[in-house]
């Protein structure tokens, strides 16, 4: 087993995940892996765009533990913080998975693929608002797991705002950057199916 700083279908940038091996034998569907090819194109393609975002090592579609596909990202030195530009990077990393999928398919056809992306943006931007200070109308002020009983229903109500606000923010920068890389995404995608597994310099090679 390896360990990874992975953008991945079920899980995003952020946590060190240890992964399974390679499922070879996992039969997918045609339909299922121009899915994944597009979800991971998205995560690859925001990641590569985006300032603040990690550099990409590979992607890959190649199932592995319980996630169809993965992009893994390396920090280029220690992470011992992490500023608010990252932070934002990682939350367009993480939207850019779900973001492809509507972009190419449709909002009926969105899957529940993106579903542990959202759980971790969500949890990075509750994190920006009530522990780092990174929103205007909350303000440099912290709210601990233990405060939870003693916040007023208003400040419940302004923080959970804030945080829908961040991730709306985060939503649309990715879907922009895709719509002006369309190409770029079914281009990428399209390797991504040829291949099964890109590393970082031919994923750079396809999207500069």
């Amino acid at each position: 087993k390896s360990w990874y700083f992975p953008c991945v279908m079920p899980r995003c940038v952020g946590y060190l995940v240890q992964m399974g091996a390679e499922r070879k034998s996992a039969k997918m569907t045609d339909k299922v892996r121009e899915l994944t090819a597009y979800h991971e194109g998205g995560h690859a393609l925001v990641a590569y765009f985006t300032k603040g975002a990690h550099p990409i090592h590979k992607a890959t579609i190649m199932p592995r533990g319980q996630a169809l596909g993965m992009v893994h990202q390396l920090p280029e030195t220690d992470v011992v913080s992490v500023s608010a530009e990252e932070m934002r990077a990682e939350l367009d990393v993480c939207m850019g998975g779900r973001a492809a999928e509507e972009l190419i398919f449709g909002a009926d056809k969105v899957t529940s693929g993106a579903s542990s992306d959202l759980e971790r943006a969500t949890d990075v931007a509750r994190r920006m608002v009530t522990l780092y200070g990174l929103s205007d109308k909350i303000g440099p002020v912290v709210f601990s797991r233990d405060d939870k009983e003693t916040i007023s229903p208003e400040t419940r109500e302004l923080i959970d705002h804030e945080v829908r606000a961040i991730l709306d923010d985060s939503k649309n920068r990715a879907t922009k950057l895709l719509q002006s890389k369309k190409h770029k995404l079914t281009q990428l995608a399209k390797v991504l199916l040829e291949k099964e597994t890109l590393t970082g310099p031919e994923i750079k090679a396809i999207l500069n």
